[in-house]
């Protein structure tokens, strides 16, 4: 650390191909060590989430043909997400760092040094926001720019959107799932503009709401982003999105922003362009729910799904978790939307055990229907089935 810096309790660790100063979380946060409590935040258990973001970065990279990349990551805390970028993804040429924290901004400078990369890594104390204007205004723009904050990404998508190049992508990450996943839905209102739905597929809801979000704020902007990998990570939930400088894509992509319809008696579900006219449940004539606006396209673009897991492989020392993920997406991807779960058709069949996810998914692809797990739930399935019907099924001994 530069002597001026108040003293921090510091250990150092490795992740990646890195080195780390972080705060000893054990001296700050007692026997619980919360990375909160730290006075520069540092998550260990995030490392899958960012084991997963450099595999995205690195098939972007091969994907858009793009072998000179600028990266800015301006909520950075010890920078560790922006140095494994440029450690680990050979096109990063150039990464910006920022955080307005004076000891993250240290911290960050110092672990650039730590890893000989003062060279190729900026470090800025400032407002993250004032920071992507400012080089939006200078027409200094990145090619991918990662929003990751404690909390809801909701202030800061506008301005990161504004200091991409097009064809850039966007990074984002959501903490504050209680509200995207139904639990607080006035707070999601309130960020996100959408009604979430309570039910067993929440989670997927909570990342179409989110993706609606940047979508419209995009759009707004003559841009046009679109999903293409999302993946949920203990609690936090993340995005990545191509943008792209055209008000026409802008358009097609804003009608591709809708409603979900749920059925809490018999667990219908459908994605829908349009609330519906009437609010009864098609197969059961129950009151249904409705939920959104929320993105009804893709949250995976397949190509970039197996890019995603190739790049991930070919990095031996990342977690055995995060490619557990990997391949789970790659296989989901295209996959029919709105998963269920073998609790909920298990009680929708009066079943006394569960049935496997993973058998019941071989059953019906062996009956040749669409199937397949989620990285979502340990319990959830995907498949073109109603849950109805497939409750039915199960009932009869499938």
């Amino acid at each position: 650390m530069p002597p001026d810096a108040p003293a921090l309790k510091l250990i150092e660790i490795a992740e990646g191909k890195i080195r780390l100063r972080i705060p000893d979380l054990s001296y700050y946060g007692g026997e619980r060590a919360e990375p909160a409590w730290a006075p520069v935040f540092y998550n260990p258990a995030m490392r899958v989430s960012r084991d997963l973001s450099v595999a995205i970065v690195e098939a972007y990279a091969r994907l858009a043909g793009r072998g000179s990349i600028r990266v800015c990551e301006p909520l950075s805390a010890t920078g560790v997400r922006g140095l494994r970028y440029a450690a680990e993804v050979a096109a990063v040429k150039e990464v910006v760092l920022n955080d307005r924290n004076p000891l993250a901004y240290k911290l960050a400078s110092a672990n650039a040094g730590l890893n000989g990369l003062g060279d190729r890594v900026s470090v800025h104390n400032r407002e993250a926001r004032a920071l992507l204007a400012e080089f939006a205004e200078k027409r200094e723009r990145f090619d991918v720019v990662d929003i990751d904050p404690f909390g809801t990404p909701a202030p800061f998508v506008e301005p990161a959107l504004l200091a991409l190049k097009h064809g850039g992508l966007l990074m984002v990450t959501a903490t504050d799932l209680a509200p995207l996943f139904g639990v607080k839905p006035r707070s999601c209102l309130r960020k996100y503009f959408a009604k979430p739905v309570a039910s067993e597929f929440s989670k997927e809801v909570g990342a179409r709401i989110l993706a609606a979000f940047i979508v419209r704020e995009a759009a707004k902007l003559g841009l046009a982003a679109r999903p293409v990998y999302t993946f949920l990570s203990r609690h936090s939930l993340r995005l990545a999105l191509v943008v792209e400088r055209s008000k026409s894509k802008a358009y097609r992509a804003v009608t591709r922003v809708g409603y979900v319809v749920y059925c809490p008696r018999c667990l219908y579900r459908s994605l829908e362009g349009e609330p519906p006219k009437e609010a009864k449940c098609p197969l059961c004539g129950g009151e249904v729910v409705v939920g959104g606006p929320l993105w009804v396209d893709d949250l995976w673009d397949r190509e970039f799904a197996q890019a995603v897991l190739e790049a991930y492989r070919e990095r031996g020392y990342m977690s055995a978790d995060g490619l557990k993920v990997a391949k789970l997406i790659a296989v989901e991807a295209g996959k029919p939307p709105l998963y269920t779960t073998v609790a909920s058709l298990a009680k929708l069949a009066t079943l006394k055990e569960e049935p496997s996810p993973s058998k019941l998914v071989e059953r019906l692809s062996s009956l040749a229907r669409t199937a397949s797990l989620t990285h979502f739930d340990p319990k959830g399935l995907r498949t073109d089935l109603q849950p109805r019907e497939l409750a039915r099924l199960l009932a009869a001994g499938l």
